[in-house]
């Protein structure tokens, strides 16, 4: 065989493995889709306190495994605890003003039932005297004087009525429900949380990550002053083309390999997919439309978020949030393909740790 004629054999040889290859990745593409866009996601908590103070004491270091509850820092309490003890004195001045009032009805009753009794003898003796002036026995005036002290007594009598209405306005309903001490009350529960919020807890189970906090530090409420990557809810993220996903179910099998581990192929299966992204969010800002403007003849393909479980074990401890993994989606009824896909996975896998 010629030089040229080898040659020949060699090029139709390589176009038609190019053609094969090309063949197997526009099929596969449609039945076992393949993305490398994925990664490995972890919940990320960001502890902020809830009240302000200098951080007194750290009780953590970085990468420190920690449960729910367990203490991270603290802050200096002594603020708060004189503002505890602040509320405690108005409490029990709130008690004592209301002991005064219960007092101060007690007397406005005690003279409303002298002054009733007082009205009534004056009106008693008015009556008397009435009945002797109409006989000419006492005179006229003395029986207008006693009228007068009869108007008064009522005048009296009125008065410490409305006295005592307006004791019982002041001091409001009895018992728990009383509003001074409900009031008193609640201040006093609010400076016993804010001193309890001094110490800083564990929200969930996780590693602390990036420690940057240390003692001395001026803490600000409600401002992140460390992160936790919380364990045992990671989840894996891949990220596939729009067409890549048409034959492909809801809760479809998936293979997973992470750049960490090579030859190791996880089982899994979709949980769920996004049904959109940003570029397709419309916001009423008021502006007009962007259109989209290239010259390109072929784009970039549309991405859609996918999410996937793990099925045959559970992610190693130590992958970290943000680790680079490849996806494959398998349909049931393809066997073959199926087949294929582990086999690309496995080298895959390898390819990637050597990269």
């Amino acid at each position: 065989m010629t030089a040229d004629a080898q040659f020949n054999r060699w090029m139709r040889g390589a176009l038609v493995l190019f053609i094969a290859i090309c063949a197997y990745i526009f099929i596969a593409d449609f039945n076992i889709p393949m993305t490398p866009h994925s990664m490995v996601q972890r919940p990320v908590v960001t502890v902020a306190p809830r009240v302000s103070g200098e951080v007194i004491s750290v009780a953590v270091q970085n990468n420190q495994q920690v449960r729910k509850g367990d203490v991270l820092f603290k802050i200096d309490g002594t603020d708060y605890e004189l503002a505890v003890e602040k509320a405690r004195l108005a409490l029990r001045e709130a008690q004592q003003t209301n002991d005064n009032l219960h007092a101060q009805l007690a007397e406005a009753q005690a003279s409303i039932i002298e002054t009733q009794v007082t009205l009534a003898e004056d009106k008693r003796e008015h009556k008397r005297l009435a009945s002797l002036a109409a006989k000419n026995l006492v005179s006229t005036q003395l029986v207008d004087q006693k009228m007068a002290e009869v108007e008064a007594a009522g005048a009296r009598l009125q008065a410490a009525q409305e006295r005592k209405k307006a004791l019982e306005v002041e001091l409001g309903e009895e018992g728990e429900d009383n509003l001074r001490l409900r009031i008193a009350s609640n201040t006093l529960k609010q400076a016993e949380l804010d001193l309890a919020r001094t110490t800083v807890v564990a929200p969930e189970d996780g590693v602390i990550s990036n420690l940057q906090l240390s003692p001395g530090i001026q803490a600000q409420a409600n401002q992140s002053l460390l992160s936790l990557v919380v364990t045992g809810e990671e989840r894996v993220v891949a990220d596939f083309r729009e067409k890549s996903l048409s034959k492909i179910g809801n809760s479809a099998d998936a293979l997973v390999v992470f750049d960490a581990l090579p030859g190791e192929v996880f089982h899994a299966s979709v949980v769920s997919k996004d049904l959109g992204v940003a570029t397709g969010q419309l916001l009423p800002d008021g502006k007009l439309a962007e259109p989209d403007v290239s010259d390109r003849w072929v784009r970039d393909a549309q991405r859609v978020r996918v999410y996937v479980a793990l099925t045959d074990q559970a992610l190693p401890a130590d992958m970290v949030s943000g680790a680079r993994a490849t996806v494959l989606l398998q349909r049931h009824e393809d066997g073959i393909f199926n087949w294929m896909g582990a086999a690309q996975m496995k080298v895959v896998s390898l390819l990637h740790y050597i990269y």
